[in-house]
């Protein structure tokens, strides 16, 4: 039998979609409690659940896209779990950092994802003209 494609890139898939989970939840909790079903009625705990959920789906389907074409055009093994590692850390912190109204973590956690744009985009140009 032949060895799937992506090997990698479902891993960390997996385990992003798994972290998205509560995200979701929080938002839908207080959209609940506060009784808001679009935009965040003036409560700065939804704002801040959105703007977490939201920053979310915005940079890891990218990120995500960037692994999976770097695996496919045969990028390191290494530099994959790396892109894949710094994605998981940088979205954890910076999820922590909104809930807890924290700024550093928040920072730590865009300065990664950037990171990870910069270094996702850097490895599928190598694969591709190097």
């Amino acid at each position: 039998m032949q060895s799937p494609l992506l090997n990698i890139t479902p891993f960390y898939m997996v385990f992003l979609s798994i972290m998205l989970i509560p995200l979701t939840i929080k938002v839908l909790k207080l959209r609940w409690a506060h009784r808001v079903s679009l935009l965040d009625g003036g409560h700065d705990d939804l704002t801040r659940a959105i703007r977490a959920h939201g920053n979310f789906t915005e940079y890891v389907p990218l990120i995500l896209l960037l692994l999976a074409f770097s695996e496919i055009n045969n990028a390191p093994i290494w530099g994959l779990h790396i892109l894949g590692a710094t994605l998981i850390i940088s979205r954890l912190l910076h999820a922590y950092g909104i809930h807890r109204k924290t700024l550093k973590p928040r920072q730590m956690g865009m300065y990664l994802t950037f990171a990870s744009l910069i270094g996702g985009s850097s490895m599928l140009i190598s694969t591709l003209f190097i």
